[in-house]
């Protein structure tokens, strides 16, 4: 690589193949054309890299690409064509592009760099951190935006304050003009205002400021390299404090070579080695020169690395928003040279002034062809593009191409998977880059911590974007559905039945009185209630649930164990001359899996039955006392039982009890023929509705829909 430096440029480059390629295409037809392209293709992936330079007007680009790293290069639009290994525009690149991009390429810009490059994006996002910040982001002067921050801005003037203003997207220095006065502005226009820096560190006289190249080749993580060497930008004239006669003297407030070039008493620098004369030196030999000046360069150097790693910062999110390689691991598909432009003052306090996306690379002076030919040589070198490492990342795509192929499926690789796989590309990039730096330091990652720069950055974009509001309208819904839930456990959830259809979807039973039997000793009239701490008779309710202000109480909160247990309910309810209500006594209900063997079908073929098929035990107890002829009546009144009805009841009772008989019977051969419903296939209950002909006296007795199953055939008796 040292021979290939060595290469002199005397700032011209005329690639031969470029004029061979055109004459080419006017002669040959567009088949012809499309064939050679084609031919090419398959030539120039396995023998040279392509570089695309159809968008940069640089010279050296050019030179460098051919005669140091021996690229094919390609003047095609980057955009027609996706050939190319590695492409070096001067304009902006979109996220489409880059997710257009194969794994291998390269491109030397990254999406939403515009968040820097563009003034009034920049100062709006140092403001914002400076809110946060107050004495960390103190390294760049007050800055205003116009015309959204007029009024703020019209009550600084006064006491004779000088401010400088910019239009919000320009270069080399076109646009710009001080003022004392606010009159002098128009209100409508978009300018980016800034307090003018009165007392800057002065050289011979002159002021100056740094023109320094950063290169960040990673956004997520940030990695940032410093170019060691710049170059120092000086006014053309002496420095004078601004007062109202010299406003208009750009050639001594600016120090844009631009404007500065053109004045008479620029001098050229006309030898590369002599990097301490004229109007454009090396920042090596200002920094020399400080030295020599017993200047503490060493703090200097600290405090523009600091700064210029926490504007990194302040746009980490948006740069990372905008890079769409989501299977980029090893983070290394964009990088940029941005140019940070330095003013220091007479305390030797760095001020960052602007930041150039695509410092300019013309080479019209030794000293800027020996500086920008190396910084992009080792540009090249670090970013590792070769034909290596284009192949090796070609045929890792080929095996997993291949693997998906064999196994029919996509591999999906967890969170953990990825961190160990970008920690490992980390480690490869860390031993190549240590040892192929060039010219360039690491000053990010560092052993300083910026986590709460980025972290607040990221609040900042998240609330920007409104990402934050989603994430809290997420986190409430997640809340919400939780608090019923917790509610559901605590207490018992009211179930209100509208539609006939929720008949199978719910069970709730109303009690308007306790009706648990209790001990013998403990019986009271009118009020029968077990007392705490005493243990309940065998086959009947475990626990007693809490019941609300209208006594709903869920059904399955009751542990109904067998069928004696709804008989002496039953049975106890109707000794007492209690009001009983079963509102809903319907449920798909599951048969238990536990039961599910055969000795024990055979023993306790009625226990394993759904409960609400052992509802028919009803019938064999004392509820059932008439199926036809239940009365049904609006008004309960005491009905006195003649002789002859009493005759009837006995002989309905015998019909009665044949039915009865035939629907047990019918209900055995439907479990047999059907075992899946043992088995735990749903069941589907239906409706049986039944009322006490003969109630008790006193007894308050309504309709009782109950549930029986016969071959899936509905039955409703009233």
């Amino acid at each position: 690589m040292k021979q290939e430096k060595e290469i002199i440029f005397n700032g011209e480059f005329d690639d031969s193949e470029e004029e061979d390629d055109d004459q080419s295409q006017d002669q040959e037809s567009d088949e012809e054309q499309t064939k050679k392209k084609k031919k090419k293709l398959l030539q120039n992936t396995n023998k040279n890299l392509i570089m695309n330079v159809s968008d940069t007007q640089y010279p050296v680009v050019k030179f460098v690409g051919k005669m140091i790293y021996k690229f094919k290069l390609q003047y095609v639009p980057y955009q027609e064509v996706n050939n190319w290994d590695f492409c070096w525009t001067d304009n902006a690149v979109l996220p489409e592009t880059l997710a257009k991009m194969q794994s291998h390429q390269k491109i030397n810009h990254f999406p939403g760099m515009y968040s820097l490059a563009r003034k009034n994006h920049l100062g709006k996002n140092l403001n914002k951190m400076q809110k946060q910040f107050p004495d960390e982001y103190d390294f760049y002067p007050r800055t205003w935006m116009l015309p959204s921050e007029y009024n703020d801005f019209k009550q600084q003037f006064g006491k004779a304050k000088t401010f400088i203003l910019k239009p919000e997207a320009s270069c080399q220095g076109k646009g710009i003009f001080l003022t004392r006065s606010i009159e002098s502005i128009n209100p409508t226009e978009h300018y980016v205002a800034q307090r003018y820096i009165h007392k800057p560190l002065l050289i011979d006289g002159l002021k100056f400021d740094l023109r320094m190249y950063v290169l960040i080749c990673g956004c997520d993580p940030l990695r940032i390299y410093l170019y060691k060497e710049g170059l120092a930008r000086f006014a053309t004239q002496a420095y004078i404090v601004p007062n109202t006669n010299n406003l208009d003297d750009v050639c001594m407030h600016l120090t844009n070579y631009a404007i500065n070039k053109d004045n008479p008493n620029f001098i050229f620098n006309s030898d590369e080695k002599k990097m301490d004369v004229g109007h454009k030196r090396s920042m090596s030999s200002v920094f020399q020169l400080l030295r020599d000046q017993n200047q503490n360069v060493d703090q200097l150097l600290d405090d523009i690395k600091d700064l210029i790693i926490k504007t990194f910062c302040s746009v980490q999110p948006i740069l990372q928003q905008n890079y769409t390689q989501v299977d980029n691991y090893a983070n290394n598909m964009c990088f940029e040279i941005l140019g940070f432009d330095i003013l220091i003052d007479s305390s030797l306090k760095p001020y960052l002034l602007e930041v150039n996306h695509t410092p300019s690379f013309t080479t019209d002076t030794p000293l800027d062809q020996y500086i920008k030919k190396n910084l992009i040589a080792d540009t090249i070198t670090l970013m590792n593009i070769n034909l290596k490492t284009k192949n090796e990342i070609i045929q890792q795509k080929k095996d997993e191409m291949q693997k998906r192929v064999l196994t029919g499926k996509k591999t999906k690789l967890s969170t953990e998977e990825k961190k160990l796989i970008k920690l490992q590309c980390q480690k490869q990039r860390d031993d190549y880059e240590s040892q192929n730096k060039g010219n360039y330091e690491l000053i990010y990652p560092c052993s300083k911590s910026y986590d709460e720069y980025l972290q607040h950055s990221l609040k900042l974009y998240e609330e920007w974007t409104g990402a934050n509001i989603r994430r809290n309208q997420k986190k409430e819904s997640i809340q919400i559905n939780q608090e019923p839930q917790n509610k559901s456990q605590s207490q018992p959830k009211k179930i209100i039945l509208e539609k006939k259809s929720t008949l199978y979807k719910h069970v709730q039973s109303r009690i308007n009185t306790n009706l648990f039997p209790t001990n013998k000793n403990e019986q009271n009239k009118g009020n029968e209630i077990i007392q705490e701490g005493e243990e309940q008779p065998p086959n009947q309710i475990d626990t007693i649930p809490e019941v609300d202000n209208d006594n709903f109480v869920p059904y399955e909160d009751y542990q109904q164990q067998s069928l004696e247990s709804i008989k002496d309910l039953c049975a106890f309810t109707e000794k007492q001359g209690r009001e009983l209500q079963i509102l809903d006594l319907i449920q798909y209900r599951k048969v238990d899996n536990r039961l599910n063997n055969s000795h024990i079908q055979q023993q306790n073929v009625q226990s394993i039955l759904s409960p609400l098929s052992s509802i028919k035990g009803v019938l064999q107890g004392i509820a059932i006392k008439n199926v036809k002829q239940f009365a049904i009546r609006k008004n309960n009144k005491n009905v006195k039982s003649s002789s002859k009805q009493i005759n009837e009841s006995e002989h309905e009772k015998l019909q009665e009890n044949q039915q009865k008989q035939q629907i047990i019977q019918s209900q055995q051969l439907y479990q047999q023929s059907n075992p899946q419903g043992m088995n735990g296939a749903y069941i589907k209950p239906k409706v049986f509705s039944l009322k006490l002909s003969h109630p008790p006296k006193g007894y308050k007795l309504q309709s009782l829909p109950l549930l029986i199953q016969q071959n899936y055939t509905k039955f409703r008796y009233e």
